[in-house]
């Protein structure tokens, strides 16, 4: 059996496969190195995941995570993960392979995520071309929910948008401004709580405020990332994410706008990611006999 993880800020999904065929699905929290620590990751991995796999027997784990770009923060998930399995068949990829793997397989393309964070790579069919650094939920993450939630909760505490979103807001969530400072500044996975902000933008789109919030946020990811690609309009695109998925009529607008050929989009790339490390595991197979 193999077990394939893929893991955003905010949760990760865990698939058991074997014989090209999918066995047991469920999801724990999210993972992020940046953010947590190894005794973090650890207890979560013994609460929300051992119970599924204590009586299978894994073989090989494959994680693709969130903040796992660096040497670092990959050792930090492999010992985590290693701790928690006691296998040393561990890869530790980054959640931008594990997109890019997903929406192209073996074939060469534009990758971007939308969800919680943002990112974006050039893939070559094998190994990431080209990459714009990421700069997390302070100083980058453009398009992403985390993003958008942030420029939300701006707007509302400088008084910058319609007075009937205004009041909706404050009718639906009832914090003040310190709430919102203390939720940013003090408490744990500000990024995921920003995040959540797009469910209110989601249900209030019609609105042209929450529509152009969401278009500008779009376009700032394509000015911060896609657009620095050289021949970005002559490859295939495609997004990984819940944000891709939940607007995107506004990506497909922007799109147009920068004359992006836009072919997928996919909210996670779990089910893809199967089909390619099922794949692989039979040409291994294969190859060995």
């Amino acid at each position: 059996m193999i077990l394939i993880a893929e893991s955003g800020s905010t949760k990760t999904t865990w698939v058991i496969a074997e014989a090209n065929a999918e066995k047991q699905r469920f999801q724990s929290q999210g993972f992020n190195p940046y953010t947590q620590s190894r005794a973090q990751i650890v207890k979560t991995l013994n609460e929300e995941v051992r119970p599924f796999v204590k009586d299978i027997q894994i073989s090989a784990v494959y994680f693709y995570g969130a903040g796992c770009s660096s040497d670092k923060n990959r050792e930090l998930m492999y010992n985590s993960l290693k701790e928690c399995f006691g296998i040393p068949e561990i890869e530790i990829e980054h959640d931008l392979m594990g997109a890019a793997r997903a929406l192209w397989f073996n074939s060469e393309g534009i990758a971007g995520i939308l969800g919680t964070g943002s990112n974006s790579c050039v893939y070559d069919g094998q190994d990431i071309a080209d990459h714009i650094p990421a700069l997390g939920y302070i100083m980058g993450d453009e398009g992403s929910g985390a993003y958008m939630g942030k420029k939300l909760l701006r707007d509302f505490m400088y008084f910058k948008m319609p007075e009937h979103i205004h009041e909706k807001i404050s009718d639906r969530f009832g914090f003040d401004d310190s709430d919102i400072l203390d939720h940013v500044y003090k408490k744990e996975n500000p990024n995921r709580w920003l995040a959540g902000f797009t469910h209110f933008i989601a249900e209030n789109i019609e609105d042209d405020y929450c529509n152009e919030l969401v278009e500008s946020a779009i376009k700032d990811f394509f000015d911060a990332h896609i657009t620095q690609y050289p021949g970005y309009r002559e490859l295939p695109f495609g997004v990984v994410g819940s944000i891709g998925e939940v607007f995107k009529k506004q990506l497909e607008k922007v799109c147009k706008e920068y004359g992006i050929p836009l072919q997928k989009v996919i909210k996670s790339p779990i089910d893809e990611l199967v089909k390619y490390h099922l794949k692989e595991t039979e040409n291994e197979d294969a190859t060995r006999e």
